[in-house]
């Protein structure tokens, strides 16, 4: 689970999140609802954070519990929920030690969830508890990072502007330009990533006056662990769990022709 610090950064920037998601649309809620029509539509999405695959899946009639450590984030995700009009059970917990009353059909820990484990121990956590979730006949999906040789690189990396888009905020809404920069800072020998967000923001409403448009800087800092294909194998072993395949994309192409790490998982048949 994320440490209190980092926490508290998700939940600064949970209004600003999905942004990513306009600068670089993803394939991954298709993706998901490809699996919820082949395995079924009890789904359980661990870290669901503003709700954008949770909801999705809702929206073609899934039932969807979603489970978060932030709380800003389920508020993101309920009125995501709301204003879509659908149904969906968001709960705060931490992913590492929760108990549900139901196994579901399908598990999944979309781009990243899993990274925020501070260490394998905690990745094993989680999976023991996707393990006590799944339901016979189940699939469980990890989606992470696929390692990269920046990931094992000393700092320190150069800034990386990520984008600049306008969006409306605030209440009432008006128009900002809004612009990420990205800092990475690995710490190769103990695994983990450290990393920064700079989000600067500028209201557009003043450049129709003339006057200087006010930055404001909003930054979230938080650390991410490196996971290898092996660690997914044995935190599979340690826990009950058989690892089905990997795949590099949402295309499904094989581990290594892609950035991801998309494992699919199912509970060892013991019979």
């Amino acid at each position: 689970m994320p440490n209190q610090s980092d926490l508290e950064n998700i939940d600064l920037i949970a209004p600003l999140y999905d942004l990513d998601f306009v600068a670089f649309p993803r394939e991954d809620l298709e993706f998901y609802q490809w699996l919820s029509e082949t395995h079924g539509k009890n789904i359980l999405e661990l870290g669901v954070g503003t709700g954008r695959i949770g909801v999705g899946l809702a929206e073609t009639g899934a039932t969807v519990t979603g489970i978060d450590l932030s709380e800003k984030m389920i508020t993101e995700a309920t009125k995501l929920a709301e204003k879509q009009n659908v149904e969906i059970d968001l709960i705060v917990s931490d992913m590492t030690n929760f108990e549900l009353s139901r196994r579901f059909d399908l598990i999944c820990a979309p781009m990243g969830t899993l990274q925020h484990c501070r260490d394998i121990s905690e990745v094993v956590s989680t999976f023991e508890m996707i393990e006590k979730h799944l339901d016979v006949g189940g699939i469980a999906v990890i989606d992470v990072d696929a390692p990269l040789p920046d990931d094992f690189t000393p700092p320190p990396l150069p800034p990386i502007q990520h984008w600049s888009q306008l969006a409306t905020l605030g209440s009432p809404p008006e128009l900002h330009r809004i612009t990420k920069t990205v800092i990475i800072e690995p710490e190769p020998a103990i695994s983990l990533k450290h990393v920064i967000w700079h989000y600067d923001i500028t209201n557009e409403a003043h450049r129709d006056t003339g006057d200087a448009a006010p930055l404001r800087r909003v930054t979230a800092e938080f650390t991410l662990l490196t996971i290898t294909p092996g660690e997914i194998q044995l935190a599979a072993n340690l826990t009950g769990m058989e690892l089905i395949d990997l795949y590099g994309d949402y295309d499904l192409r094989p581990y290594g022709d892609g950035v991801r790490q998309i494992a699919l998982l199912k509970r060892q048949d013991l019979s």
